[in-house]
């Protein structure tokens, strides 16, 4: 029997802003970069003392290695228009085929500019479907290790399920542990890349998905004067705006990463309070989005909720920097973001639409690694109105 001869194609698959591509010699100090993330080096074993001329050499040698003979396919990730950004790395590894179809395990590293946009979703689902589409490969495996939660949670929302925990089959800090072994087939239905929204509760408050219940109460919470004294909620807020915000603004914004809104409902009567969101539109960081009804006020729903959306930012989405925006002279606001332990960063004037209007602006900053209370004392009004 004549031995089964296979070429590796040159892919370079797009979904949306992400890309995926074949490393080139003028991409080493990215590849560098990517080694150097403390998160991929904790968890995926990467050489902190990598170095960019290290990085070319094995560009150079490895990895074009790997697609000569395609037992190893590595790819970058991009991430904009044209050229884009190296936002991390993506590989398949161990490839084996056989004339049933074959295997691969997958990888992934990024860059803290390529959390909490949705860009990983959206390069491992490329990787998947070129892979199992175009490799016609027929099992997928992701190794990681056991307590790696953020790795896990992307592989199952790339359509991989858990099939088996490891003693010793995984690493962390460079010491053994645990492992988790997920596995894709070619044969499972195909992915419908949906949003998935998760519950996030301290007991007090619950933070999950818009749901038609909440049309009612979001109406009135979008008329309330509040809301309409200092967001930019539509005016004349009706039932018809609030469906459309429930079934189709706020889906779309989870599926493209770039807006993550939360009801906040109380965890007893799972009545909606109010929404906050996540608006990501840089690399690593999000601006906090608040909106809460006039039965909310004054009872720490706020706080309690935000305290959440932060502890999702920093420690599932892995992002640097919150900001929270105000338009002045909402103290109200203000101080609730003091609380939160964001700190003013200044008052840029005019930055502000106030319904075509222009006005100040403050701004606020929370990193992930600022404490979450006040940093000074507070030097607004006694009682803050909004």
């Amino acid at each position: 029997m004549s031995a089964v001869e296979y070429t590796t194609p040159a892919p370079a698959p797009t979904a949306g802003p992400t890309s995926l591509r074949r490393f080139t010699a003028a991409d080493a100090a990215d590849f560098a970069a990517i080694h150097h993330d403390p998160l991929n080096v904790k968890w995926a074993g990467a050489d902190a003392s990598m170095t960019a001329e290290r990085a070319a050499a094995l560009i150079a040698g490895p990895v074009a290695t790997g697609w000569d003979d395609g037992t190893l396919l590595r790819f970058a990730i991009v991430e904009g228009p044209g050229d884009g950004r190296i936002i991390g790395t993506l590989s398949l590894r161990d490839v084996r085929h056989t004339r049933d179809g074959g295997s691969a395990a997958v990888g992934i590293k990024l860059l803290a500019a390529g959390r909490g946009r949705g860009s990983a979703t959206r390069a491992v689902g490329l990787a998947c479907d070129y892979a199992l589409g175009v490799l016609g490969l027929s099992v997928l495996h992701w190794h990681t290790t056991v307590g790696n939660h953020a790795s896990r949670a992307l592989a199952e929302r790339c359509g991989f399920r858990l099939a088996a925990e490891i003693p010793g089959h995984g690493h962390v800090d460079g010491h053994l542990a645990g492992g988790w072994v997920l596995v894709r087939e070619a044969a499972a239905p195909e992915l419908e890349l949906r949003p998935e929204v998760p519950r996030l509760t301290d007991g007090t408050v619950l933070l999950r998905a818009l749901q038609d219940s909440d049309a009612e109460q979001l109406v009135a919470n979008c008329s309330n004067p509040g809301a309409i004294r200092w967001t930019t909620v539509p005016l004349g807020y009706t039932r018809e705006h609030a469906v459309h915000f429930i079934n189709t603004i706020t889906p779309e914004g989870w599926r493209s990463g770039a807006t993550l809104t939360f009801a906040v409902a109380d965890p007893d009567t799972d009545g909606l309070l109010g929404t906050v969101d996540l608006q990501c539109k840089n690399p690593g960081t999000a601006a906090v989005g608040i909106n809460f009804g006039e039965q909310a006020r004054g009872t720490g729903a706020a706080e309690k909720a935000v305290r959440l959306l932060a502890g999702y930012a920093f420690d599932q989405l892995n992002l640097s920097f919150l900001y929270w925006s105000a338009m002045v002279p909402n103290w109200g606001s203000r101080k609730l973001a003091w609380k939160l332990g964001f700190t003013l960063e200044g008052q840029v004037r005019g930055m502000f639409n106030d319904r075509g209007t222009p006005a100040d602006r403050w701004i606020l900053t929370l990193a992930d690694t600022d404490p979450r209370t006040p940093q000074a004392s507070w030097d607004g009004p006694a009682a803050p109105t909004r």
